[in-house]
């Protein structure tokens, strides 16, 4: 496993950025507008996207690493569900939910270290979910309602406990949480700010509801995940086309849509239980350097009472908020993160679970 992409092709990655500029600016005029609305800048995508038709023939991912195996060592067998995160040295540290532990990774592909096992005590998991690095880089794991601290070197720290479950959560540039969860009575997705010790600060200002309501329960969990990049935040909208960029605090600055319908998880009541339906999720959204927005897109379409058609791709947006195109994917893959050199992550479910790392380049 060993990545010679970065020993042999630096002259390459040197022409990526300027690649991206050019063809940024691949059709003479953008389709959509920009305004304001009650202070915040709305940008309105229409059409094909700046590198217009054929998007997909403009991008290609040369995979240089690859962690994952049908069969042999243990710690390159997961079970179906990841999580990841990558810190500035490029090291990869892998969540593996269904064997409730945390594995590291160098940038080369070597093996470091493994911990965690089922249960509830210390540096043990009941329901892990993700994982996130602290400013300072060392592991912060979601498991229902607390998280889980760890050193660069898999040394449990401690466990805060938030107030009840959340989906998903940010550490803030000041240690803050920001946990998303759900709310009652409808569709949709709230979140709070949580002090570094747990407590309960104050509401996230926006509460995103749609769809019908509902006598019990709630909560968006298809999309709706914050993402923090140069000190804002961006969450795609569960239900619809939108990804809102905030600042720390909440203050809504920029609203970006696109004319892609993205049809809301159905709502099926029966009894005293209930289930959510998602045939669309747009998101989460993802940072390339400083050029560029990456936003997941997950579509399923029915074309009879029994066959459905299915597509995954990634829409990519310049500085500016503009649509360039869409990348067709493949439907067993997913993208995962994005690191500080513009190495993309995709996690791949079948034949077996494994995560690789890619670099892209534009045509």
């Amino acid at each position: 496993m060993k990545n010679t992409w970065h020993k042999h092709g630096l002259s390459l990655l040197a022409l990526i950025p300027a690649l991206i500029l050019l063809f940024g600016c691949a059709k003479e005029k953008w389709e959509g507008k920009i305004y304001k609305e009650q202070g915040v800048t709305i940008v309105e995508n229409q059409g094909v996207g700046l590198w217009g038709e054929g998007a997909s023939e403009k991008v290609q991912f040369i995979e240089d690493l690859s962690i994952g195996k049908y069969e042999g060592e243990d710690y390159l067998m997961f079970v179906r569900y990841l999580s990841i995160a990558v810190d500035s040295g490029l090291n990869l540290y892998i969540l593996d939910r269904g064997n409730h532990r945390l594995l590291k990774f160098d940038r080369e592909g070597n093996f470091l270290w493994q911990t965690g096992r089922k249960g509830q005590g210390p540096g043990e998991f009941q329901y892990p979910r993700d994982i996130t690095l602290t400013p300072s880089e060392e592991v912060a794991l979601s498991d229902s309602s607390s998280i889980h601290f760890f050193t660069k070197d898999g040394k449990y720290q401690k466990t805060i406990k938030l107030m009840g479950s959340f989906m998903n959560f940010t550490i803030l540039p000041d240690a803050r949480f920001l946990a998303a969860k759900m709310v009652r009575g409808q569709l949709g997705l709230a979140a709070e700010y949580y002090s570094p010790d747990g407590k309960l600060l104050k509401q996230f200002p926006d509460v995103y509801r749609y769809g019908p309501k509902i006598s019990f329960g709630g909560g968006a969990w298809y999309g709706g995940e914050f993402k923090l990049h140069d000190n804002k935040l961006y969450l795609s909208l569960p239900g619809t086309y939108e990804i809102r960029e905030y600042d720390l605090e909440g203050k809504a600055l920029t609203k970006i849509r696109r004319n892609l319908e993205i049809k809301p998880p159905e709502v099926e009541t029966k009894g005293n239980s209930i289930a959510f339906h998602a045939s669309d999720v747009s998101g989460p959204c993802f940072f390339y350097l400083d050029e560029m927005m990456v936003n997941l897109v997950s579509l399923m379409e029915k074309k009879d009472e029994e066959k459905y058609e299915f597509k995954k791709c990634l829409d990519f947006f310049n500085q500016k908020k503009q649509f360039l195109g869409s990348y067709k994917m493949p439907e067993d893959k997913t993208l995962a993160a994005i690191d500080s050199e513009g190495n993309f992550y995709f996690i791949q479910w079948e034949p077996y679970p494994k995560v690789i790392r890619s670099q892209m380049i534009l045509f």
